[in-house]
């Protein structure tokens, strides 16, 4: 079992308890010329929108939250903020993108695009049934590089990538931080997949403005025993009443042994005192929890059950395999018409 982290980028302590509108104006760095059409959007969420033609933007904030704020332009660097800090901010300059694939690396590639892709298809999107109602829309921006020194295959692109997921009923917009495959050698000479380690930012939006009962029942069936409904269900103490046990050295314990849980700065903080947990789901789903070093293991939980740093643990199991096909808005409540 190979273990996988998605990080969202940055380690970030804002906290709204209340609704807020936030507003700004964002720029080329280099001609002070508004960007009209940039997109501007709270990370994991459905909470977004565009600026106008003078570059203007308003947001409504209406939940608390410690996710990023996200401005992104085509060909032009994206900016990720906490939201205490854009608070001061009424103007963002972008800069114009400036990637240069290393030529050295494209040497060493040896692989067919079709390959590469099939293989990135699969460990992006994900291996479940899911996936097969899942297209990239804009495969051709894709940039694919397997490296055969380093036994890995990357992934760039300068646009977002446009996933259609017709089984949760979302278009997603995905921006490629970094994406890196590595393989191992077993000893029959196959080549297997050894990690999977992605980063980026994401906004969905919906592709119908009502959606079908069949894709609301599919989105709980996600949201359930999934690691957002772990972390929601750590945080208000209610493990056991959402059929969640924790295991230590294959043995059942008490859900809150091993967490410290209080309150910190108005979210929700975990200490976790030993060096891995085995989490098991109404009697099936077997998933892990895990402190990348004894000297982080730490993290928070914010109301939409979104955790961070997302680097501080490892997560095993189905919270490890999981991929884009199965991922769900942090904003998504289970128990409401979206």
């Amino acid at each position: 079992m190979f273990r996988n982290c998605l990080f969202s980028i940055l380690f970030l302590l804002s906290f709204f308890s209340y609704s807020q509108t936030i507003s700004g104006f964002v720029f080329d760095k280099k001609t002070s010329k508004s960007l009209p059409g940039a997109s501007v959007y709270i990370d994991g969420t459905t909470l977004g929108t565009t600026t106008n033609i003078n570059g203007y933007f308003e947001l409504e904030i209406n939940t608390s939250q410690n996710a990023a704020l996200i401005i992104s332009f085509v060909g032009y660097d994206t900016q990720l903020f906490s939201l205490s800090e854009f608070i001061n901010l009424k103007k963002i300059y972008l800069e114009e993108s400036s990637n240069q694939l290393n030529e050295v690396t494209l040497g060493l590639d040896i692989w067919s695009r079709e390959k590469k892709m099939s293989i990135f298809k699969s460990e992006f999107l994900g291996k479940e049934k899911s996936s097969l109602a899942c297209k990239i829309l804009n495969e051709k921006d894709i940039v694919l590089i397997y490296n055969s020194a380093l036994n890995t295959l990357s992934a760039y692109a300068d646009k977002p990538i446009i996933i259609k997921n017709n089984y949760l009923g979302y278009e997603l917009s995905y921006n490629i931080v970094d994406f890196e495959i590595q393989f191992i050698i077993n000893l029959q000479g196959f080549r297997l997949t050894n990690k999977v380690y992605y980063a980026g930012t994401t906004f969905f939006k919906e592709i119908k403005k009502k959606p079908k009962n069949k894709i609301l029942q599919n989105r709980k069936k996600e949201f359930h025993g999934s690691l957002t409904h772990f972390m929601r269900s750590l945080a208000s103490k209610q493990l056991y009443e959402n059929k969640f046990q924790i295991y230590f050295e294959s043995l059942p314990t008490h859900p809150y042994k091993y967490f410290d849980i209080t309150t910190e700065n108005g979210q929700t903080k975990v200490v976790i005192n030993t060096t891995k947990l085995n989490i098991l789901y109404n009697n099936f789903d077997q998933s892990s929890i895990e402190p990348i070093s004894e000297n982080e293991n730490v993290f928070y939980i914010d109301n939409y059950g979104n955790h961070s740093p997302p680097s501080s643990m490892l997560f095993g199991g189905v919270f490890g395999i999981k991929r884009i096909s199965n991922m769900l808005p942090i904003n998504y409540k289970p128990y409401s018409n979206l």
